[in-house]
């Protein structure tokens, strides 16, 4: 070994380590969509208006906002485990709060924001951990297998919420996901560490913690900037359509049932890509491909969830758009990293999935204010589909960067 290298090695915990955080990354996104699968049932059982139960929803982009500069700054200047542990716990205790005092909506308001307060202590460790644990060939695999716990937590309330509404009520349901968010707390505390004993190979040069100059040197970062203007687009695309796909739907020909199945099909196939496209992306040693890629297969499938009236047509670009769209968000994001380095994985992923948060919510309010307009959701589809198209020249001037595994 040549002398002032440190050594380096792969530790077999870091599965442990990964598979330890994933429920715990589930359990905050069911929090989030508990009832919005329910949200009539909720109405009548609460008495009060959609707006009031969508408040419950959109208490996490709110919270997100306010609350992911702190989660970055914890993680980076502090570590991702006291992060975890902050976000486990808001999101287990005050998910018995809301089951406690399910009856009373106030409570529950209340409730929900506190756990939504936890979610970006959660998810901006999307990056860190990976880091941490396993060598520069693996970290985008890593990063998927979080990103794909995520969406495992869409879609466990879309599935089940309905059922357990329909046959159990409302507090049963919320006893349900609180006592999945204990028992996820539990683990997620148990069986994590902060860094293994020996660095897994990769960049070993000191980082840059979270700061104000740390922020500067990201947005002068030209390679950064391009990943974070992709991500605004693409991240407010994503939330839009998934918030709004009964509205561009049902104009089709298409019910209320079968814009479910299709919307379910969207995210399954995202829970595949999320595995499957990380994991070849490490394999290649490659990032840029696949942006590419996805953009190209995206825009014909916004333009069928615009145009196309069959049922089945639609479920397949569906699962084709899902599958692209979500299983490539890992890869933007380890990319992200990767060029805004030396600065710090929390604080790169943060700002991130800030912009997505915001572009999400201004991108559902001018789809709504475009559809009113306009009286179809064609055209803000079509300015979708603009958009989408808008991204390719960026995303085909990203270049590689050196951290990703090459030689």
């Amino acid at each position: 070994m040549e002398a002032g290298i440190a050594p380096t090695r792969v530790s077999k915990y870091r599965w442990v380590i990964l598979f330890s955080i994933f429920p715990m990354i589930v359990s905050t996104e069911i929090m989030w969509l508990s009832l919005a699968p329910v949200s009539s049932s909720a109405q009548e059982f609460y008495g009060v208006d959609a707006m009031s139960v969508n408040i419950l929803s959109v208490s996490y982009m709110l919270m997100f906002i306010v609350f992911t500069v702190p989660a970055s700054w914890a993680i980076d200047r502090i570590g991702y485990r006291p992060s975890l542990i902050v976000g486990a716990l808001l999101t287990s205790v005050f998910g018995v709060v809301r089951a406690a005092f399910a009856n009373d909506f106030a409570i529950v308001l209340a409730a929900q924001f506190a756990i939504a307060i936890g979610q970006p202590f959660l998810l901006n460790i999307s990056t860190k951990v990976p880091a941490n644990w396993f060598p520069a060939n693996e970290r985008s695999t890593a990063a998927g297998i979080l990103t794909m716990a995520q969406y495992v937590g869409f879609a466990v309330p879309m599935l089940i919420s309905p059922i357990l509404v329909e046959q159990r009520g409302i507090a049963y349901t919320m006893w349900v996901f609180a006592g999945i968010a204990v028992a996820s707390a539990v683990v997620s505390v148990a069986c994590t560490k902060e860094r293994p004993p020996t660095p897994p190979p990769g960049p070993v040069a000191v980082k840059e913690d979270f700061s104000v100059p740390s922020i500067r040197k990201l947005f002068a970062n030209r390679a950064y900037l391009r990943v974070l203007i992709v991500c605004f687009i693409s991240m407010g695309i994503f939330n839009t359509v998934l918030t709004v796909l009964e509205t561009i739907l049902l104009p089709n020909g298409i019910t209320s049932s079968e814009a479910g199945v299709i919307g379910a099909l969207f995210v399954v196939a995202g829970v595949i890509g999320a595995v499957a496209l990380p994991v070849l992306s490490d394999r290649m040693r490659a990032r840029i491909p696949f942006f590419v890629c996805s953009i190209i297969v995206l825009i014909p499938a916004y333009f069928g969830f615009a145009l196309l009236h069959s049922f089945a047509a639609l479920a397949g670009i569906a699962a084709m758009a899902g599958f692209m769209i979500m299983g490539v968000a890992p890869i933007l994001f380890q990319h992200g990293s990767e060029v805004a380095y030396p600065v710090q994985e929390g604080t790169s992923l943060g700002i991130i999935l800030l912009m997505g948060q915001i572009s999400g919510v201004l991108f559902v309010y001018l789809f709504e204010q475009m559809r009113e307009l306009s009286g179809s959701a064609l055209v803000p589809m079509l300015l979708i589909v603009v958009a989408t198209i808008a991204e390719l020249p960026i995303v085909r001037g990203m270049r590689e960067s050196n951290l990703n595994g090459r030689s």
